[in-house]
């Protein structure tokens, strides 16, 4: 893997935000959920597999997918030999990316939604409530307005979800926040979500709402803020 940009915190192979080292709370509860169940799960945007890898120890059969084929050698590399037959590996990316319907039993799709246009998080999340089997559920997080080089515009993301805009933490162009210079490989835009909108596009496409809320350090005293997160179930 790449060295860390900061403490807990790998940059992608292809520019396009970090994973961190750590599990965050939702996708714990995936990585829980999936070692409990007898079904196939998968882990979609999976980067270099922190939550794929700690699935896999709790017994989950995964599948995991990611649209760079570099983070999935990393992954598949880092997965101990008495686990590497509870793995399938995938190379591709929502929106395109496609599964058998009714497959999987648990989907986490961690940190992969806020790098998308409308549009695409909408055919993303409809395509994966699709791949769900009747009772199962779907992890999501996304990066919210209050976190990253973006932060100084969270007043304006406010400003547009009370004026009822449908994508109010749509950023046109990142560069002028990350000093005028964008890596190769990163995306001009960016579209930071909060709970509702998740709940929003999971109730969309016919998901009943387990929990959501805010992640992040300091959650646990109310003051975590920088992810977004949510579990929906689809119904039996």
């Amino acid at each position: 893997m790449p060295e860390p940009f900061m403490e807990g915190l790998i940059p992608t192979m292809n520019h396009r935000g970090f994973m961190s080292e750590t599990t965050d709370s939702y996708s714990q509860k995936f990585a829980d959920y999936a070692g409990s169940i007898d079904a196939e799960v998968l882990d979609i945007g999976c980067a270099y597999g922190v939550a794929t890898l700690a699935a896999l120890e709790n017994g989950a059969r995964i599948v995991a997918c990611d649209m760079d084929a570099g983070h999935i050698e990393v992954l598949e590399g880092r997965v101990p030999p008495h686990r590497r037959s509870q793995l399938r590996t995938s190379v591709g990316a929502l929106p395109d990316v496609s599964f058998p319907t009714r497959t999987f039993g648990a989907i986490l799709c961690s940190r992969v939604l806020h790098f998308m246009l409308g549009d695409e998080i909408k055919r993303s999340v409809q395509a994966m409530a699709d791949w769900l089997q009747p009772g199962a559920k779907l992890f999501l997080v996304a990066d919210t307005p209050y976190t990253g080089f973006w932060q100084s515009v969270a007043p304006e993301y406010e400003r547009r979800k009370a004026a009822g805009e449908e994508w109010p933490g749509f950023i046109a162009d990142v560069a002028p926040l990350l000093g005028g210079k964008l890596a190769e490989g990163n995306l001009a835009y960016l579209n930071p979500l909060d709970p509702d909108l998740l709940v929003r596009e999971c109730q969309r496409v016919g998901l009943s709402i387990e929990e959501c809320g805010y992640t992040g350090h300091g959650a646990d005293n109310g003051e975590g803020n920088q992810h977004a997160g949510a579990i929906a179930v689809k119904p039996v």
